[in-house]
């Protein structure tokens, strides 16, 4: 898949890009790829692949963010995807890309300042703490992640930053439906209600929507590397 034909792409699915954001993300894939060389972004480093895996799978969730969203956390951003590709193509929405480690975080921030992503926060932070803190607890009207965890485990990482209304939009492999149900209780217990797993135009990615209807309980979520350690039963 070549740039012109992510814009093709783009349009396809109803997401409008011009051909400005489009240099944006050709710009930022020569940035993520070189930086990779450096220090692990990503796993995928054909640039095909990462426009394909990478571009693709990120404008794809695009559609299922809310009109009226303003705001949108990407926890575990890596090297910035979903949440750089998104905010690229809807430049009008706040996204905070959070993860724990300071050399992404400053690859994250000094890259949305070269490709002109005024939108953009980068924030260094565990998702155990940063939702504790009244700036950012039920805050965000999207919360997105990929390849973070198991989705038992990164419900309780993501959930306590949406706001009421609010919707997390989450990547998935072939295993979606199966990592839905292992995360029922989870969803349940911690204020979502999941939507049917969708399609995604990108073969071999599922896209898994929960909805927050109701505050998550205070003592969520659990210390540092429990989540990960011990997920909530299903």
């Amino acid at each position: 898949m070549t740039l012109n034909q992510i814009q093709s792409f783009a349009h396809g699915i109803g997401v409008s890009i011009e051909p400005s954001q489009v240099q944006m993300l050709d710009l930022y894939l020569d940035l993520l790829l070189d930086a990779n060389a450096q220090f692990n972004l990503t796993r995928i480093t054909d640039p095909a692949q990462i426009e394909t895996r990478l571009i693709g799978d990120s404008l794809a969730l695009v559609p299922h963010i809310p009109r009226a969203a303003r705001s949108l956390l990407d926890v575990g951003s890596g090297g910035g995807v979903p949440g750089m590709p998104i905010a690229i193509a809807r430049p009008r929405l706040e996204v905070t890309l959070m993860d724990a480690t300071g050399k992404k975080v400053r690859f994250l921030g000094e890259t949305a300042a070269v490709i002109g992503a005024n939108n953009v926060t980068a924030v260094q932070a565990r998702a155990e703490e940063l939702a504790r803190e009244r700036d950012h607890r039920e805050r965000y009207d999207v919360v997105t992640a990929r390849a973070v965890a198991r989705l038992a485990t990164l419900i309780e990482l993501a959930l306590p930053f949406l706001r009421i209304g609010g919707r997390g939009i989450f990547p998935k492999g072939s295993a979606a439906e199966e990592e839905l149900d292992e995360a029922a209780h989870a969803i349940r217990l911690l204020g979502g209600e999941a939507r049917p797993v969708q399609e995604s135009p990108v073969e071999g990615t599922r896209i898994v929507l929960i909805d927050k209807i109701r505050p998550t309980p205070s003592e969520f979520p659990r210390r540092t590397g429990i989540p990960n350690k011990t997920p909530l039963p299903g």
